[in-house]
């Protein structure tokens, strides 16, 4: 069955400490402190103490100035991708005043960070990939479920296999993570022949949930 994944909406303060949380392992104010060097210090990034993950409406020229200034970063390919391809357009998921009270969505100014450190590095990157991201089309796969006999036994594996990267491009393997429910599979053809080399049985047991994390707390205490 096909299906399509949008990328993930833009930061605001939360989701932004809840990912560098599970990804780097940084604390919700070391976090902020970061952000907050990233837009004083260095005027690399908007303001960071924000609830919004959409932008003003009337952004849209301000937008195609930033990505006009990534020409000479690692990020050239994918900002020139974007105004080539006209994807920079009124769009509700991203444009929406609606949306937005005192401060809108964290995204790169468009200024060319010289010294930063490791992990305003880290954290600038975060923010420059899923502002990049969400101007490109959603990610494509067949949903699948596919039947492998082996010795006239049937064994049933469910996943998804990528038809389009679409916003996942931005994020190369990133994107594909390894503990999802429904895992990447290689592509097939039907009565394709494979080897079963190894078979292993493993026994489990229920698990109560795990403590939490500072990201699963910030998720809790959002809502």
């Amino acid at each position: 069955k096909p299906k399509t994944e949008a990328c993930p909406m833009l930061y605001d303060l939360t989701s932004l400490q809840r990912e560098a949380n599970g990804r780097f392992g940084f604390s919700a104010k070391n976090t902020l402190g970061l952000a907050q060097a990233l837009y004083e210090k260095h005027k690399v990034l908007t303001y960071p103490r924000t609830d919004a993950r959409h932008l003003p409406e009337d952004y849209i020229a301000t937008v195609k100035e930033t990505l006009g200034n990534l020409a000479e970063t690692r990020y050239s390919n994918f900002a020139a991708h974007i105004l080539k391809s006209g994807w920079v357009h009124p769009n509700k998921r991203i444009f929406n005043n609606a949306k937005i009270s005192d401060h809108f969505a964290i995204i790169p100014t468009g200024v060319v960070p010289k010294t930063l450190s490791e992990p305003e590095q880290k954290l600038y990157d975060l923010v420059m990939k899923r502002f990049l991201a969400i101007f490109y089309p959603a990610a494509e796969f067949n949903i699948t479920t596919r039947i492998t006999r082996v010795e006239g036994e049937a064994f049933k594996t469910e996943g998804k296999v990528l038809v389009n990267a679409g916003w996942m491009a931005v994020y190369g393997k990133e994107a594909q993570g390894e503990e999802e429910e429904s895992p990447n599979l290689p592509p097939l053809e039907p009565k394709e022949r494979v080897w079963a080399n190894d078979v292993e049985v493993k026994g489990k047991a229920t698990q109560p949930p795990p403590r939490y994390s500072e990201a699963t707390l910030l998720s809790a205490m959002e809502g």
